[in-house]
């Protein structure tokens, strides 16, 4: 059965938040960023072609082009248009890997390899890429109608994971590509279906793509690669996979193998709770609000929420991880094994705290907090001698229950109200676990 794998990206159209309701605001340079001191997590089309794009610094951005127009993130915007797509490719397969808020991945393996009936009674097998050009083409156009009207999307189909991205980045921004193994051939009756679709061997990947078109592959290690000898694509295919484990060590380097032979695998986002290892939260604070009164309230919010999204699995863990950087970018981390397992936010904020004053740093010199409890397994309360936990544990489910009605935080403890206005409903653009 031939492998079918299309990944799906929105276009920056629904990355810029003011374009989403102002038509006005389409074919301006616009750049969405966290906070206008910080960097660039969406460009608009016109923007990209100054070359600013993902991670670029705001300062840089602004160098490149003065008038570029700056807008936050509207984060509940984001996720509603993602459960809009989401809902409408799961028409197609319940095999879909969320892979950040405005791409997707979708195993179309069943639903591409099927049997059609010819003259009544003949069976005979279509064409798996065939199909999945007919459905990449029917989910373009209902986005508009059930999605939104302006919305456009890039289209890669392919064997794996790793061909179906780069297959989408090969026509930005509303393209349609294919890549075939040259196994398979592409006869000419094919060429009729894939008129509106680029079609491109795996060959022709080896000539056409820079070690950098390759996803997990940036500048930083294009050098590495280049230390070694290796410049092009082809070069790393043939590469000894003994010579890249010497290199980068038995995972990085057999795993810079497989990409310099194109292979991918598909693993469905699905976890079960078991399967969850830890659960954290990272946040880099606004240039305004890096000052040391801001410092407990804002580690005591972050806590509080992972505390939550521990509880929410019915998960708790026994060991604490706390992670800063300073403003020069100099990192200090520690972790803690507690004799005891936890999901209560006060008490890891206790915990982070321990471990924060063993820290060579002081509170105003950070940018970045963040915190992760390990360790975990399904929730087992045991009965305390005084009755505390308990009581501890009925306070905290109904603040739970009262803050899912309401909304986060309408009821929270006294240090969260001093973090004000420091925190901003955000949604990065990159890869995400949980949405």
């Amino acid at each position: 059965m031939q492998p079918i794998i299309l990944h799906l990206d929105m276009n920056s159209y629904f990355a810029t938040a003011e374009q989403q309701d102002n038509p006005a605001w389409r074919g301006k340079v616009l750049g969405v960023c966290e906070h206008l001191g910080g960097i660039i997590i969406a460009a608009s089309i016109e923007a990209k072609k100054w070359g600013i794009k993902t991670g670029t610094p705001v300062w840089e951005a602004k160098k490149i082009y003065p008038k570029i127009i700056l807008t936050h993130t509207r984060a509940e915007a984001y996720r509603k248009y993602n459960r809009l797509l989401v809902k409408l490719v799961s028409d197609y397969t319940d095999k879909i890997e969320i892979a950040s808020i405005d791409e997707v991945y979708l195993d179309l393996t069943k639903a591409c390899n099927i049997r059609k009936v010819v003259s009544g009674e003949l069976l005979v097998a279509s064409n798996p890429f065939e199909e999945a050009v007919e459905i990449a083409k029917e989910i373009k156009q209902r986005m508009k109608t059930e999605v939104g009207d302006y919305l456009t999307c890039s289209v890669g189909i392919a064997e794996n994971k790793l061909l179906a991205k780069i297959a989408s980045d090969m026509q930005k921004p509303n393209g349609l590509t294919v890549i075939k193994n040259q196994e398979l051939g592409i006869e000419n009756q094919e060429k009729q279906y894939l008129e509106h679709a680029l079609v491109v061997t795996m060959d022709e990947l080896y000539k056409k793509l820079r070690l950098v078109d390759v996803p997990g592959i940036g500048r930083r290690m294009e050098k590495r690669l280049n230390a070694l000898g290796i410049h092009t694509l082809l070069e790393l295919k043939n590469f000894p996979q003994s010579l890249l484990v010497a290199a980068f060590g038995p995972i990085a380097g057999y795993h810079f193998y497989n990409m310099g032979q194109l292979r991918g695998s598909w693993k469905p986002a699905v976890h079960q709770e078991n399967d969850i290892k830890s659960i954290g939260h990272m946040y880099t604070l606004p240039q305004e609000f890096r000052q040391p009164k801001f410092f407990v309230p804002v580690l005591y919010k972050l806590c509080e929420m992972v505390g939550r999204r521990i509880r929410k699995k019915n998960l708790s863990g026994n060991i604490i991880i706390f992670y800063v950087r300073g403003q020069n970018y100099e990192s200090y981390g520690e972790s803690e094994k507690l004799s005891f397992y936890t999901d209560d936010g006060r008490e890891i904020f206790s915990q982070c705290m321990r471990i924060f004053q063993r820290l060579s740093i002081k509170p105003g010199e950070f940018k970045m907090i963040g915190i992760t409890v390990a360790g975990l397994r399904p929730m087992q309360r045991q009965l305390s001698l005084f009755g505390t936990q308990e009581r501890s544990a009925r306070l905290t489910q109904a603040l739970d229950k009262i803050n899912s009605k309401y909304g986060d935080f309408t009821v929270c403890r006294v240090p969260i109200l001093a973090a004000g206005k420091v925190f901003r409903d955000s949604i990065g653009f990159g890869r995400v676990k949980e949405m």
